[in-house]
């Protein structure tokens, strides 16, 4: 992105000719890309760009080894490849103050992967922060992160912070120490990580973060849409709903985090924006870390509300204490998740839950570490963020997608819910 090549030229030439015909209808469908544009992003529209953003033309060639597997995409907040991140938060309610600092594009990338971890070109050594490993998703992001780091040929150092800011601040102020060559961080206290991120900035060492932060500069962010997550868990409920008949009006319970993640506020407000029809609809957001609180908190609600009429699991533990207190009840309320845990997907199986929008931890564990290994081995082509691939899972895919977030399973689903263990 830094030099455009006399090829990338005569495109853009060709592109500005082009630009004198007349425009053809738009399509839904965005196009698909396989190199970064160059082009100058379009006036900011009165509305945020909350949604997806799309798929840009082609342009220039990329050193990238990696760069088959990217969709690159324009929007309003990328500019030059520059990706304007507090553009993109600010406007959905996330107070965001951080530099991305590579400017090579914003990319999609699907889980099955066209291309390899790269291989580093020296033994470089990498410390990895997870925010925590409690759930499956966390652990299985770690595992996948230490095979990564085995077939680039990298030393892994691990930390699991267990939600503990103090935890990932220590670990990595012992990393600086020890000179490492990186650091890929999932951050707990998205804007308490600053000083450590500002640390790592004057210690001149990359950081890749594997969720974005809110305070602090990072060199590349891998991420999911967030806002997509909360569209599809609000869909199947819509149209669940339309389906058994019944009036979308009345009380939706969600259940949250009760600290800020932009995470959470992006799913949210896509999920909330979905009912923008169905102005009848109210509501209530219920808080936990943990399954046991969300369990209370859900047994709680459906006590106070048998009205009901749908619900929704924002995250992991979310839903699996919500679908506990579900059977516990043996309420028939409807409800929708995000994640991919097994106890969600056995609950998608058996009933208890609509469906989920999922994501695998195994694609975002593995880009960070290309990611990561890339930059350290002076590729020059780095996207500034890759969004990784959202999928949702009914009663239809269930049983296929098990085996596909869950490849090294030795046990199907209907192994795992009749208790079988690997």
């Amino acid at each position: 992105m830094k030099k455009m090549s006399l090829v990338a030229l005569v495109l853009v030439v060709l592109m500005l000719f082009a630009a004198c015909a007349p425009a053809p209808a738009a399509s839904s469908e965005p196009a698909a890309s396989s190199e970064p544009s160059q082009s100058a992003a379009a006036e900011p529209s009165e509305e945020p760009s909350s949604a997806a953003p799309s798929e840009s033309a082609a342009a220039g060639a990329s050193d990238n080894p990696n760069a088959a597997d990217f969709e690159y995409v324009e929007a309003d907040y990328i500019k030059d490849g520059v990706f304007d991140i507090n553009s993109y938060y600010n406007p959905l309610g996330v107070e965001c103050n951080v530099t991305i600092r590579e400017d090579g594009g914003v990319v999609r990338v699907k889980d099955e992967m066209t291309t390899e971890i790269p291989k580093a070109k020296e033994k470089f050594k990498i410390g990895f922060s997870v925010y925590y490993t409690i759930d499956e998703v966390g652990a299985m992001i770690l595992d996948t992160m230490k095979k990564a780091a085995e077939t680039a040929g990298v030393e892994l150092l691990v930390n699991d912070a267990n939600y503990e800011q103090s935890a990932q601040d220590q670990a990595i102020e012992q990393w600086i120490e020890q000179g490492v060559d990186g650091v890929i961080l999932a951050p707990c206290d998205f804007a308490g990580v600053k000083g450590s991120l500002d640390a790592l900035e004057k210690a001149g060492i990359p950081v890749v973060s594997m969720n974005p932060p809110l305070a602090g500069n990072v060199d590349s962010v891998i991420m999911i849409d967030c806002i997509e997550e909360g569209q599809m868990a609000a869909q199947a409920l819509i149209d669940a709903l339309k389906a058994d008949g019944k009036e979308i009006k009345g009380k939706v319970v969600y259940q949250s985090l009760p600290f800020v993640h932009p995470n959470a506020a992006t799913r949210t407000k896509g999920f909330k924006d979905s009912f923008a029809e169905y102005p009848d609809v109210e509501f209530i957001e219920l808080t936990g870390t943990s399954p046991e609180e969300h369990y209370t908190a859900f047994e709680g609600a459906l006590l106070a509300n048998p009205d009901m009429i749908g619900a929704w699991g924002l995250y992991s533990a979310a839903t699996v204490g919500m679908i506990n207190a579900k059977k516990a009840a043996k309420s028939d309320v409807l409800l929708t998740s995000i994640d991919n845990d097994k106890p969600i997907l056995a609950g998608i199986k058996d009933g208890s839950v609509l469906g989920s929008a999922c994501y695998s931890g195994i694609t975002s564990a593995n880009w960070c570490m290309i990611q990561m290994v890339n930059i350290l081995n002076g590729v020059e082509d780095i996207p500034a963020a890759i969004f990784y691939e959202n999928q949702f899972v009914d009663a239809s895919n269930v049983d296929a997608m098990f085996d596909h977030y869950y490849p090294a399973s030795t046990v199907t689903l209907d192994e795992y819910m009749s208790g079988k263990t690997e």
